[in-house]
């Protein structure tokens, strides 16, 4: 097989995989609509819908909201929460708990500083893993395999070129110091595919769409609805506020260390 032949057979079998991975994704997304139809009859936490349509930590916010609504939680125009007297008694929810009993031991305490509480983010993770068990069709919703799949497709053809010409071509590396230098040139020409080739796969191959993601982001949440403008306004600075810690490290770092 001569040198051309042979590249045009690795270009044949890259485009044979694309297809193959093509045809696997529709035939997932179908797959995926058709079970989406079931969505509407499953009963789903509301912590877990909140840090399914947004980020894990957006659960500590929704149980604020239930928490304040209760009165068992009490928040400042600076975003510090604090636990009342009546905060006491047990919430029914492992997420508000943890929620309360952090504020209990650390407050006044801001929602951006909660994060940062190991024993309440470590029971937020555990609740939230038992929840998509729950779900096991969705629990891997955002793994996508294919496009994985299809990325490491074009990072072998990338790197299959400059190994065909270096080590498979008429005049192969003979010496030690031919080899490394070939094996130089194989890694900075396939990182000078690689780039480009990756980045219009990362760039035109589709996402895998999320329909119970999208479910989530769509079911109602009353309770922080039901807050007053000015106690919503005051979760989102919570979650937003910069502690005097953060703001003096950043101005030593700024200044250089000067007196």
């Amino acid at each position: 097989m001569t040198q051309l032949q042979l590249s045009g057979a690795a270009l044949a079998a890259a485009v044979g995989v694309y297809g193959v991975l093509a045809a696997l994704w529709l035939v997932r997304d179908r797959s995926d609509r058709a079970a989406a139809a079931s969505l509407g009859h499953l009963d789903i936490d509301p912590y877990h819908a909140v840090a399914t349509a947004g980020e894990a930590h957006d659960a500590d916010g929704h149980a604020a909201a239930v928490l304040m609504l209760e009165g068992r939680l009490t928040i400042d125009a600076e975003g510090r929460l604090s636990v009342t007297d009546g905060g006491d008694a047990g919430t029914g929810h492992p997420v508000a708990s943890a929620l309360l009993d952090a504020v209990r031991r650390h407050g006044p305490v801001t929602l951006r500083k909660l994060r940062l509480i190991p024993e309440l983010r470590a029971i937020r993770e555990d609740f939230l893993r038992e929840q998509d068990a729950r779900v096991p069709r969705w629990s891997g919703r955002r793994n996508d395999g294919l496009g994985t799949a299809a990325c490491a497709t074009a990072l072998a053809l990338s790197f299959f070129y400059p190994v065909q010409r270096v080590f498979l071509g008429k005049e192969t590396p003979a010496g030690a110091g031919d080899l490394l230098f070939g094996l130089f040139l194989v890694v900075i020409t396939g990182l000078m595919l690689a780039v480009p080739l990756v980045w219009l796969t990362l760039r035109f191959w589709p996402d895998r769409r999320d329909p119970f993601r999208a479910h989530c982001a769509g079911l109602p949440h009353p309770e922080p609805a039901a807050l007053d403008e000015e106690r919503r306004g005051r979760l989102r600075t919570s979650l937003m506020r910069t502690e005097p810690w953060e703001r003096e490290d950043t101005t030593s770092v700024d200044s250089g260390g000067a007196f």
